[in-house]
């Protein structure tokens, strides 16, 4: 392995799994969280609101 790689890639790896420990530690990983919605359903979807998503997501020239 090139010294220099290493030197690249170090930090991000660092960053990496110190990050995956702060989640751990806060407790993103555990799955006994019941309180959350098990379906996303989306009520009174109209035409214009799909218009209004469009319009945000496509560019004018």
């Amino acid at each position: 392995m090139d010294i220099r790689f290493l030197i690249v890639v170090a930090p991000f790896l660092i960053a990496f799994f110190y990050t995956l420990f702060w989640l751990k530690k806060w407790g993103a990983f555990n799955s006994t969280n019941n309180n959350l919605p098990r379906n996303i359903s989306l009520k009174n979807e109209s035409i214009e609101q799909s218009y209004i998503l469009e319009n945000i997501f496509l560019t004018k020239n």
